[in-house]
């Protein structure tokens, strides 16, 4: 198909479908004659995720390019752990503040402890560690004392690890489809964390109203 046929297809105006070739996000189509091409169905997926980081998840485009980058990089690599290169790729790098130093290394134990803890087998480098690591910084930075035992976070690992059972089948097999399984991965972790803190929100509301205080007051 043409760009314009492919800008209809995808619902992207062809303006923003050059500009993302410029920029290395979409791959090239076939060349058919200067300045002319075809495009495909590997277009048309690459924009449908495009749009999907962009319009639902609101990423930049720095981190929408990175994401990319780590999806073409991996994709033929039967080995790969496909939801922690989208994870990675989604995540900023770890920087640590010259005056948090002392906090960040805190938080550093408190989450290795855990992990242990757990049981769980992540690499030291794991993006979601990352931020669980920044998270705990916060906390000790402006409510300190509210978490002083990394076992204060065992309710919580449990409750995901739960949720991850469902979420990852024991079948669960990377191989069969990786460039299908990566997409997954991608748009999973970008658009259903607000599910899980929607439902939360909604949990912590019925939990206070089923308190024998709030039953008093009624």
């Amino acid at each position: 198909m043409r760009m314009a046929e492919l800008s209809r297809l995808s619902g992207v105006p062809t303006g923003t479908i050059k500009y993302y070739l410029r920029e290395g996000l979409l791959p090239s189509g076939q060349a058919t004659a200067p300045n002319q091409a075809e495009y495909g169905q590997a277009q048309l997926d690459r924009l449908a995720l495009i749009r999907a980081l962009r319009e639902a998840a609101a990423l930049p485009i720095a981190t929408i390019g990175r994401v990319l980058a780590a999806m073409d990089a991996y994709q033929e690599n039967t080995q790969a752990d496909y939801l922690s290169i989208a994870i990675r790729a989604l995540s900023e790098p770890l920087t640590i503040p010259e005056h948090d130093v002392e906090r960040y290394a805190r938080a550093e134990v408190q989450v290795a402890e855990l992990l242990d803890i757990l049981g769980w087998d992540v690499d030291p480098d794991s993006a979601g560690r990352d931020d669980l690591v920044r998270a705990l910084v916060g906390i000790h930075k402006f409510v300190p004392g509210l978490i002083t035992d990394p076992e204060q976070l065992l309710p919580y690992g449990r409750a995901v690890r739960s949720l991850a059972d469902v979420e990852i089948p024991e079948s669960y097999d990377p191989a069969t489809d990786r460039a299908a399984v990566l997409h997954f991965s991608v748009l999973g972790t970008v658009l259903f964390e607000p599910v899980l803190l929607a439902l939360r929100k909604l949990a912590h509301v019925d939990r206070i109203r089923h308190t024998s205080a709030w039953s008093r007051r009624r």
